[in-house]
């Protein structure tokens, strides 16, 4: 983008993003990031599979300027000057810096050119809902929220073969700032080309097996009081939850070649901060906006992919005609609408498609889409949290079904039932549900999934069922350990 239609822009616009663009067919996200580890330092990583009606993006986030983290009411920011803690809300905190660096919504560009990249656990919930306990037990030192300040993203459009590179500066030194920043980005422009080859991965090797927090006879007993809060009328659904804990040494990065390949997924994801990395292949968007429009997109009733086309045509007669399925479904697009209803314009809410079969590589779910006008007077911050957690990853009534997970499972699920993704200092934003996903605090390796609890549940059932869902993860840690041990 030329410099007028930047200066156009900087009148009304606390800062702007500059920005070059080249095609390059044979974009490899996985292996450019991790050959760019030095040259610029990426910190983010965020792709997957474009959607039907989308061209899809990869981002990878450079050189962070600052970071957030969030724990327990104490906000941490570490930047240049050192790192600096105080009790304050979170919220505040990242609407002031989305304000300060303001950016134009400009149509031809990526939407996400600079912003806050990085996650919300489902834990950080109880700051929004005081209702909810505030104390959990915490065994893995986990935050309620960590975000890295991104200035400098390199995008690529999946459908066009575009890469653009940008750069956000404050509107008032456009003049002076912008020959050195297209010099940076054209320098950037030939690390990247140079860089868009095999990469040697760090090392991956889990140093004990994965154990299950609930065998199969606690988990039956959780289920059981889940149904008798569902019969005295608490409830009418539950994600009841079940992680599976192991110890690593190395890094996570490896897991991404073979989980993205084996797993493809709308949303794709590596992040790391200090010593937590996480690595996911989530189907399932939380809240994303785009210019005024929002969309949220449940996901919910679950088989298992069969092993001839015959099977897999039996379960998908199964799922989309079971009773139990379409009834927790159903309650899903209602939480949907009801969620998406507190931060869109009066009349604006609705369900555009509607229990819709979606294949995935293990496992066959019903999906919904709920989309709206936002709500002008509402951040950024406001609809993501008026959004999480998914109903689909707590139950119906959301708070206080999460007010009985809580004491069901009794500590902190960190980004698992949270969401990840990118506040784009135009006002864009997109969060997928933390699922489908590994994480590592420390040593500490967990992966974490669950099910959906309904009054006619069969534990056994619901215990095979996230067993399904963890599977494709499962599979790619123990290849990756595999190989690094072979190697």
């Amino acid at each position: 983008m030329n410099i007028e239609k930047l200066r156009h822009f900087a009148k009304n616009f606390t800062a702007v993003p500059v920005t070059i663009n080249f095609d390059l067919p044979d974009f490899d996200p996985i292996d450019l990031t991790q050959n760019l580890n030095q040259a610029e330092g990426p910190c983010f990583l965020f792709t997957g599979q474009p959607k039907p009606d989308e061209d899809g993006y990869s981002f990878i986030g450079l050189n962070p300027e600052l970071a957030v983290t969030f724990k327990d009411g104490i906000l941490t920011i570490e930047d240049s000057t050192g790192v600096h803690t105080k009790e304050a809300l979170l919220k505040p905190y990242l609407e002031d810096l989305l304000k300060k660096y303001r950016t134009p919504k400009i149509s031809e560009l990526p939407p996400f050119l600079g912003g806050f990249a990085g996650y919300l656990s489902y834990d950080y919930a109880r700051f929004a809902n005081p209702t909810l306990p505030q104390k959990l037990a915490d065994p893995y030192n986990l935050n309620d929220a960590d975000f890295l300040l991104i200035k400098k993203v390199i995008a690529y459009n999946h459908k066009t073969h575009q890469v653009t590179l940008s750069k956000i500066i404050p509107s008032t030194q456009l003049n002076q700032l912008f020959d050195e920043t297209i010099a940076e980005l054209n320098e950037l422009k030939q690390i990247v080309i140079d860089n868009n080859r095999s990469a040697t991965l760090p090392k991956f090797h889990m140093d004990s097996s994965l154990q299950l927090h609930f065998d199969q006879d606690e988990f039956a007993e959780k289920v059981a009081e889940t149904k008798k809060h569902i019969v005295d009328g608490d409830i009418f659904q539950l994600i009841l939850s079940n992680p599976q804990h192991a110890t690593m040494s190395g890094s996570l990065y490896p897991v991404t070649k073979n989980l993205f390949h084996d797993s493809p997924a709308p949303y794709q994801f590596f992040y790391k901060h200090h010593n937590f990395e996480t690595v996911g292949s989530s189907p399932e968007t939380l809240i994303s906006k785009h210019g005024e429009k929002l969309f949220t997109y449940p996901l919910a009733g679950t088989r298992r992919r069969g092993k001839t086309p015959a099977e897999d045509k039996k379960f998908a007669e199964e799922l989309t005609h079971s009773p139990k399925e379409l009834s927790e479904h159903n309650m899903l697009i209602d939480l949907g609408r009801n969620d998406l209803g507190r931060v869109s314009r009066f009349g604006s809410v609705q369900v555009t498609k509607a229990r819709k079969l979606l294949y995935f590589s293990n496992v066959m779910h019903m999906g919904s889409t709920v989309e709206s006008i936002a709500d002008s007077k509402m951040s950024s911050i406001d609809i993501v949290e008026s959004l999480m957690p998914a109903g689909t990853l707590s139950g119906a009534p959301k708070i206080s079904a999460m007010q009985i997970i809580s004491q069901l499972e009794n500590r902190k699920r960190g980004i698992y039932g949270g969401c990840l993704g990118y506040f784009d200092f135009s006002g864009n934003l997109d969060f997928c549900i933390g699922i489908r996903l590994a994480y590592r605090q420390d040593e500490h390796l967990v992966v974490h999934s669950g099910a959906g609890i309904v009054a006619d549940s069969v534990a056994k059932n619901e215990y095979q069922e996230f067993n399904n869902k963890a599977r494709n993860v499962v599979d790619a840690l123990n290849k990756t350990n595999h190989t690094e041990v072979l190697s």
